[in-house]
C-alpha cells in the first residue's frame, strides 16, 4: 500500500493550471475585443468614406444643373446677372438643403462671349459640406 505523505503538491499544481487557463481565456479575450474594435473602426470609416463621396457626387449634378438654369434664365432675360439659388430638401430629396450662387459676367476676350460661374454648397448646415465651382463661357 502506498501512501502519500504530501498531497499538498498536486494540488499546488491544479491550482497554477486553473490560474494559466485563465490567464490564457483573458489574453484570447483582449484579442478578439481588440479586432472587434479595429473592425468597427474600419466600417465607420468606410461609412463616412460613402457620404462624402455622395455629397460630392450630388454637388456636382447641382452644378450642373445651376449652370443649365443660368444659360435658361440668361435666354429668358438678356438683363440676367446671376442669382443665388437656394434649393429645399423637398426639391433635392435629401435631409439636407443646398445652395448654388451663380454669376454672367462678360469675357474679357470677345464681349459677344459670356462667363457663367457657378459655386455649390452641399449640404448647407452640416457638419460636413461640399463646395464644388464650375466656369463655362457661352
Amino acid at each position: 500500500m502506498q501512501c502519500s505523505s504530501n498531497p499538498q503538491p498536486a494540488n499546488r499544481q491544479t491550482g497554477a493550471r486553473r490560474g494559466a487557463v485563465l490567464v490564457v481565456v483573458m489574453v484570447c479575450l483582449l484579442l478578439i475585443s481588440l479586432l472587434m474594435a479595429s473592425l468597427l473602426k474600419s466600417a465607420l470609416l468606410q461609412r463616412r468614406q460613402m457620404i462624402k463621396e455622395q455629397y460630392r457626387v450630388q454637388a456636382e449634378w447641382i452644378l450642373e444643373a445651376a449652370l443649365e438654369r443660368a444659360a435658361q434664365q440668361r435666354l429668358n432675360d438678356p438683363d440676367y446677372q446671376g442669382e443665388v439659388w437656394e434649393i429645399s430638401p423637398v426639391d433635392l430629396g435629401t435631409r439636407y438643403a443646398a445652395s448654388a450662387e451663380i454669376t454672367l459676367k462678360p469675357e474679357v476676350k470677345d464681349d459677344r462671349l459670356i462667363s457663367i460661374q457657378a459655386r455649390v454648397h452641399y449640404p448647407e448646415k452640416a457638419p460636413f459640406s461640399v463646395t464644388r465651382t464650375k466656369k463655362i463661357i457661352l
